[in-house]
């Protein structure tokens, strides 16, 4: 098969092609898995910010004195 024969640029399309469509299917699984995990990390992360603003207001008006 030679750079010419139009065989050859029908198959680097298809696998441009295949290789879009598996990039689009990992795109959407990685979606997925963040969207069944973001609540979850929000209330974690929102958790440890209380902690951190309670541990630093609780220094500075212990430290003020």
């Amino acid at each position: 098969m030679s750079a010419s024969d139009p065989k050859a640029w029908i198959d680097k399309f298809v696998d441009a092609c295949v290789g879009v469509l598996g990039g689009v299917i990992a795109l959407w699984c990685a979606i997925q898995v963040l969207e069944s995990i973001l609540p979850f990390l929000v209330v974690v992360i929102g958790i440890v910010a209380l902690a951190v603003g309670s541990i630093a207001i609780f220094r500075w008006y212990r430290d003020r004195w």
